[in-house]
Parts: C-alpha cells; structure tokens; sequence
C-alpha cells in the first residue's frame, strides 16, 4: 500500500513540476539580448558590453571576476568595455551572462544542500571540457564548436529548477546523495522523489525558454541516453560530463570514453586528456565560481 501511494505521489510530483516549468518566468530580457549575439558572425566587444552594462548585478559580478587576484592587475579597471577586451574576452563573457542571468530566475536559498559554488565549478569545468573536445573535432559544424562552452556551463540548470521548484524534498535528495556516493545515485534518487531528474528537466528548460537548437539536441541526447545520437554537441556534452563527474556529486555519468570517443572519431586517451585543466585553469574555475555566487 505504502509502494502504491509514493507511486502515486511521485506521478503527482512530477506533473506538477511539469506544469511549473511551464509557468516560469520567462527568460530573463538579459539572457534574449546575450542569446542573439551567439548568432552574430562578427559579434564585438562593444555590444556584448551594452548588454552586461543593462544589467548592473552582472556587470558588478564580471568586473569583481576581473579585478580578482586571478588576474593580478596592477590597477583596477572599472569599465565593462575595457575588462572584456583587455581580460575576460567576449566568448567567455557571453557564456556567464547568459549562465548568470538564467540563474536569477532560481531561488536556492531554501536549500541548505545545494552548494552553489560547488555546482558552478562542476558546470564550469564541465563548459572547459565541452570546449577542449570541440576544438578537436574537425567535423563539428561552427555553430556547435562557437556553443560548446556555453552548453556545457548550462547543462545542469535542471538540477537549479528543481531546487527552486521543491527546495524541500531537493535537499532530502541532495543530501542522501552526499552520503551515498556513486555512479547514478542523484538521478536515482531524483526520480524515486520526483519521477523524473535533473537531465530531462534540462532539456525542458531549453525547449521552453527556445535556446538555440544545438544545445537543446545536446540535452535531449544525455537527457535519453542516447550514446548514438546525431548531436555530436550531445556527445561531446556526454563526454565532458562522464570525465568531469568522476570527481563530482552533481555530475553522475561516469565510465569508459571509448563509447564517446569512436562516434567522434577521437580516441579515448584524447577525451581524458581534456579534463586535465592543469593549475592555473583550475584556478580560473574557483574563482568564477566564487563571483557567480556573490
């Protein structure tokens, strides 16, 4: 009986969050404007900066990254047009006001077990990875090669409406997971709580905020499982995830490459290899993790 009715709470729970992803707000002005530059061939720095500067709590974030020690600058620079230049670049800064500004959107402050922090390394290094294998793959098209990184820094979002939507029993998930580590178990546990996990509620997200369809067919490929899926964004996607997620709690799909690596005509050797960021890359991570979380 008691099977039946959590079988039953678990059906309702699900549609209810179906039907909350509906209703979200809509994506954030901020992440409409970021968006259209990804499809501009010769995007500059000058209107990338016109959209960071329209949001003062993301402007404030990015120069606070710039003028990190990360950096070392021998005098604070304080216009957003001279920091993507001069330090941060426009690739990059287009991928975190885009990741940023989606995140305004989610409330996880009901949730003493997700780590904010903690998530944004996972996704950030998830996005350098994503980056690395596309630069190897000669037959990418530009279009999956220019949204590499963004994908992957976007690629967990699921997991953030989640906690938004159920902060509750997210954190009961959350934190049975810390003390049950291994392959599988936050989306085993996901869907024991809530019929359905991080991965599809990621794809949902992209679908309905129509992000662009590269990075919606790359979710829609971890979100199946789809190891032979057309996406080859959706298999470079998977890849980086399995290598980052050995060491990881939000990052589950761990195992052998190869599976990756032949369909990408790379070798399983060359997927790890992206993963390796090497100390001042790691470092880059912590401490754009740190300004996301400010």
């Amino acid at each position: 009986m008691t099977a039946v009715a959590n079988k039953t709470d678990t059906t309702d729970t699900a549609t209810r969050i179906a039907e909350s992803i509906a209703v979200l707000p809509p994506l954030p002005v901020t992440a409409q404007k970021i968006l259209t530059c990804f499809g501009d061939e010769f995007i500059d720095v000058d209107k990338v900066a016109e959209v960071v500067e329209g949001d003062p709590g993301i402007c404030a974030k990015l120069l606070g990254l710039t003028n990190s020690a990360y950096f070392g600058l021998a005098e604070p620079l304080y216009n957003i047009r001279e920091a993507i230049a001069r330090v941060l670049g426009v690739d990059t800064v287009r991928s975190l006001v885009l990741a940023m500004a989606i995140q305004q959107s989610f409330n996880s402050k009901d949730c003493p077990g997700f780590k904010a922090e903690r998530f944004w390394v996972d996704s950030l290094k998830v996005a350098e990875c994503c980056k690395k294998i596309s630069a190897m793959d000669d037959v990418a098209p530009d279009a999956d090669r220019d949204l590499a990184y963004t994908t992957g820094l976007c690629s967990n979002l699921g997991l953030m409406a989640l906690v938004h939507l159920e902060p509750k029993r997210s954190d009961t998930v959350l934190r049975e997971a810390t003390a049950e580590p291994g392959t599988g178990t936050l989306a085993r546990l996901l869907i024991d709580a809530f019929g359905t996990d991080h991965r599809v509620v990621t794809a949902e997200l992209a679908r309905t905020w129509s992000l662009p369809e590269p990075m919606l067919e790359a979710y829609q490929c971890r979100a199946l499982g789809e190891v032979q899926c057309v996406s080859r964004l959706g298999l470079i996607l998977c890849a980086s995830v399995a290598a980052v997620g050995k060491s990881t709690l939000y990052l589950e799909d761990r195992g052998s490459l190869d599976k990756y690596a032949r369909p990408l005509g790379l070798r399983d050797e060359d997927l790890w290899s992206a993963i390796d960021l090497g100390e001042r890359q790691e470092e880059r991570v912590l401490s754009l993790a740190s300004n996301m979380t400010r």
